[in-house]
Parts: C-alpha cells; sequence; structure tokens
C-alpha cells in the first residue's frame, strides 16, 4: 500500500494546534508499542521513551494505560472511517459497490488493522470490557460511515434499501468473510490484489441484485 493506514486522513502538523500535535505524537507511539509488546508488556514508560514525550503529559491526556489504548482505538476508527467517507458517490449502482469495497477492503486488509484486530481480540479473554470498546470504537465506526454512504446514495436513488445500516452490516461482513478470517490469525497469509479483486466482483455481483432500484441496469 502506497499510504500507510497509520498517516491516513491525519491533517498536515501546520494545520493543528502545537498540543494537538503532541497528542498525535503519543498516540502514533502507543499504537506502535501496542502492537510490538500487547497489551500486558506495554507499559506508559515505553510509550513515553518511543513518543519523547513526559509521563506527566500522557497521563493528563489520557488517564492511564487503559485510556491510552482506548485513544488508539478512536484513532484507528476514525483514520479508517475518514476514508470510507472520501468515498464519492457515483450515479452506477454497481461502481458505488465497487468502490465501496475496493476502499474498506484496502483498510481492513492492511497489516496495521489486523495486527490492531488481534491485539483486540487477544485482550478480550482477559478483560471483555476491552473488546466493547474496541467495537464500539473502531468497528461500529466504520459500519456507521457505510451506512451513511448507503443512506445518501439511497436518498440520490441510486439504490435501494429498507436499512442502510444492516445493508452495511452484512455487506461488510461479506467482504471480510473467510479472507479476513485467515489473514488476521496469520499475517503471511494477507489475501493478493487479484484475489481481492476477485472476491469483491463476486461480492459486488450478488449485492447489486438486491440493491439495484427495480427497471434499471447496472
Amino acid at each position: 500500500m502506497a499510504k500507510s493506514l497509520k498517516a491516513a486522513e491525519s491533517p498536515p502538523p501546520s494545520r493543528r494546534p502545537p498540543g494537538e500535535d503532541r497528542r498525535q505524537a503519543i498516540l502514533e507511539a502507543a499504537r506502535e508499542v501496542f502492537l510490538e509488546r500487547g497489551y500486558a508488556e506495554t507499559n506508559i514508560d515505553a510509550v513515553v521513551e518511543r513518543a519523547g514525550a513526559s509521563k506527566a503529559t500522557v497521563y493528563a491526556l489520557f488517564g492511564n494505560k487503559d485510556g491510552l489504548f482506548n485513544a488508539v482505538t478512536t484513532l484507528c476508527g476514525t483514520q479508517f472511517a475518514a476514508v470510507v467517507e472520501g468515498v464519492e458517490i457515483s450515479s452506477s449502482p454497481a461502481e458505488n459497490l465497487r468502490r465501496l469495497a475496493r476502499t474498506y477492503c484496502k483498510g481492513a486488509f492492511h497489516p496495521t488493522t489486523l495486527a490492531m484486530y488481534r491485539l483486540a481480540v487477544g485482550e478480550s479473554g482477559r478483560r471483555p470490557d476491552s473488546g466493547d470498546v474496541f467495537y464500539r470504537l473502531g468497528p461500529r465506526v466504520i459500519i456507521g460511515a457505510v451506512a451513511k454512504f448507503f443512506r445518501e446514495c439511497a436518498e440520490k436513488g441510486v439504490i435501494e434499501t429498507s436499512d442502510p445500516e444492516q445493508l452495511a452490516d452484512c455487506f461488510l461482513a461479506a467482504l471480510r468473510g473467510t479472507l479476513f478470517n485467515r489473514a488476521a490469525m496469520n499475517p503471511t497469509r494477507i489475501p493478493t490484489q487479484p484475489e481481492l479483486e476477485q472476491h469483491i466482483d463476486f461480492v459486488v455481483d450478488t449485492f447489486l441484485r438486491g440493491v439495484q432500484p427495480r427497471g434499471r441496469t447496472s
């Protein structure tokens, strides 16, 4: 991927106030440390050293390690959602689904996204509440962004759906499929671009039959 998801949709430093630059740097450092060491082995000292910040600043901004992890999850979710929200709506139902599918898969199968998913799932067995937080601040945000896209498509008459939220949930679940499970369980099994394109074509063609407005073709 030419552009890391870590940097996606982050405003240029010059546009952010100094305090926000410092917060962003700490979050990026924390994400790296969490992914390298796992939640249990990560401590504030390691994040402080990586970010070049002070411990007092980290505690003032995030409270504790739980707060820092939640903030990292929020960062991942909002960056991913911002990329999805940037997909433009066209007059073609098929083109809309393909644009959305490619954008979503580009993010979902990114190594950083997969690593965060593994981290959250692994930690949820020890701290069930952390799984709820991850879902609410990560995947739930993405579903909301895709539902908004489908709602706008329906308002423009490009697709038909009685429930954009449920459509978004089903569409994203189909796009992940066994390819996501395989990649999540084995980092070396991330699908190739041809595999993804074939998978996307199948999912889009299948969904198109259900959302295409009556009386029109793609």
